[in-house]
């Protein structure tokens, strides 16, 4: 074999390899979009709600929004910049993610001026099962 043919096979093999590890990608934001306005993101499991405990949050209100996971263990931070206050625009759709949480955390949020409460089901995608 060639030195070239044998580099052509180490790429594609390595290409395979990378594949067989990556994420599987986040829900589009028009998939966020639909499936909030179609009322496919409103039953809420146990925990978060959210499978894998990653997806999307849709806000009714504009405005800062702050997230963490009750009692304090776990972290929960939105779009990839991983902030845990965001400024929202009513209607959008935001990435969420929740890590190092226990079993069935329970994810809430507030705005400047109110109480900590539960995350509304209806405004999560996608959800577990």
């Amino acid at each position: 074999m060639s030195g070239c043919t044998v580099g052509g096979v180490a790429a594609a093999l390595l290409l395979v390899a990378a594949q067989a590890f990556a994420l599987a990608p986040a829900p589009s934001d028009q998939e966020a979009q639909r499936a909030h306005a179609q009322g496919s993101c409103g039953k809420m499991g146990p925990g978060t709600g959210l499978s894998g405990n990653k997806g999307w949050v849709v806000s009714m209100m504009p405005g800062k929004h702050q997230f963490r996971v009750r009692g304090g263990a776990g972290q929960v931070y939105v779009t990839a910049a991983r902030q845990s206050v965001v400024d929202f625009d009513v209607g959008r759709p935001y990435y969420l993610v929740v890590e190092g949480a226990g079993p069935a955390p329970v994810l809430e949020w507030k705005i400047p001026g109110s109480e900590w409460g539960v995350v509304s089901n209806y405004f999560l995608y996608p959800l577990s099962k």
